[in-house]
């Protein structure tokens, strides 16, 4: 299906929400101004949730000089050191004080990596406040995923981090599905590779604009991804409601199991 183009209007709170993590050495403001093409068209669909790191640092490849003046830039990787302890309870009371209902994520380049992290821990514990993700967005990312207190994706300062270095372990590791957008003229497709490679082939979708390290800029592009999100999330959602179904069809089972095993 083509998402229609929504115009412009004050997102309703009822909404469905993405969880929307920016780059390294940018903001939530940036990456608010970034994907306003995609929050156009899908404005009638979802609430995108912006947060800004919790680390400060200098301003990431592209940035400057087109949000020159718009610091203080931030990461989500310390790189003086281990300090994913403070990732975790700041994405938790971002989405505990806006209330909404969050069904995915969203992330670019560096928060990309922690997208498919998150993901990832939702798959395995299937609990805490990432329970209801249902699928992932990952522009531009880059690799390795970010885990918090994952051994898996542990998160590591860059300085101790080779380029372009994969683990096997994390061959199609995740299985929940997921869109992939890569850039053609990004000097970190190969990094954007490596990262697909973590997605099982049948649950990601893969596209390949000619862009750089940058969010699609072309209609037709946005277009495509915004349907792809849409149709992520209405597959989810019925996936959910037949799980809803399976449980209830399971409890009725149960008491006419336990009426027939008692009989008036």
């Amino acid at each position: 299906m083509t998402v229609p183009i929504s115009k412009p209007s004050k997102p309703k709170a009822d909404l469905p929400c993405l969880l929307c993590l920016h780059g390294g050495g940018t903001s939530a403001l940036i990456f608010k101004i970034q994907t306003r093409r995609l929050q156009k068209l899908l404005a009638n669909h979802f609430r995108f949730v912006f947060v800004d790191a919790p680390f400060e640092g200098e301003a990431g490849p592209g940035v400057l000089p087109y949000f020159e003046g718009m610091g203080p830039f931030y990461r989500w990787i310390n790189s003086d050191g281990d300090d994913e302890g403070k990732v975790r309870p700041l994405l938790e009371k971002t989405m505990a004080e806006d209330g909404g209902n969050f069904v995915g994520v969203l992330g670019f380049s560096q928060g990309a990596r922690l997208a498919l992290g998150l993901l990832h821990e939702r798959q395995e514990k299937r609990v805490g406040a990432f329970n209801n993700f249902g699928f992932g967005v990952f522009l531009c990312g880059t690799y390795p995923p970010l885990g918090l207190a994952s051994a898996l994706f542990p998160i590591t300062p860059v300085a101790k981090f080779k380029d372009q270095q994969w683990d096997s372990r994390h061959e199609a590791v995740l299985t929940i599905p997921s869109v992939h957008v890569l850039g053609a003229r990004d000097p970190f497709l190969i990094k954007s590779r490596l990262l697909v490679q973590c997605s099982e082939p049948s649950s990601r979708t893969v596209y390949k604009f000619d862009i750089g390290h940058h969010l699609p800029v072309m209609p037709a592009d946005n277009q495509l991804l915004a349907d792809s999100i849409l149709n992520l999330h209405e597959d989810y959602q019925r996936q959910r409601q037949d799980h809803v179904l399976e449980q209830l069809e399971k409890s009725l089972e149960e008491v006419k199991v336990t009426e027939l095993s008692y009989p008036i």
